[in-house]
């Protein structure tokens, strides 16, 4: 018999899986990478501007991954990169005409398809989704922070 917790587990990470295929297949519909439609995500929701290491942080991306697809928006003309004073290696990214235009064209309908599913789940259930996930996402850093230690001495 299999253990049941096991089985949740499984389904929990195909629903992630899932759901991160659903926004995949959007990117790409729009031409563009996951990253870069995460990317545009956050910009356009923080009026545009954050710092590079910034964006590192929010997304969970490695540096390397940020920076090649800000460099293929800076090419493009989608941001400009300026200069944060006192730091020279972390730079403020911020939209221009051309990457807030593009933001409006694909990320809007994101977010107004996202606000519609959340408005059929109803405000309850949303912050329930959000409270139990957050809450999982804490205690699993906690224990691989721990099998990782583990594992890094041995």
């Amino acid at each position: 018999m299999k253990n049941l917790i096991v089985d949740q587990l499984a389904a929990f990470d195909q629903l992630y899986r899932e759901m991160d295929e659903i926004y995949h297949i959007y990117a790409k519909s729009c031409g563009i990478s996951d990253t870069s439609m995460w990317l545009l995500y956050s910009l356009y929701l923080n009026d545009g501007t954050y710092t590079q290491k910034e964006l590192y942080s929010v997304w969970h991306y490695p540096p390397q991954t940020v920076n090649s697809c800000l460099k293929n928006f800076e090419k493009q003309g989608i941001i400009k990169l300026e200069a944060v004073p006192g730091n020279r290696k972390n730079k403020l990214v911020a939209l221009t005409e051309k990457g807030k235009d593009e933001s409006r064209r694909i990320i809007v309908r994101l977010i107004g398809a996202e606000q519609r599913a959340c408005a059929d789940m109803g405000a309850k259930e949303m912050q329930t989704l959000l409270s139990l996930t957050g809450k999982y996402t804490e205690l699993l850093r906690s224990e691989v922070d721990q099998i990782s230690d583990i594992s890094s001495k041995e």
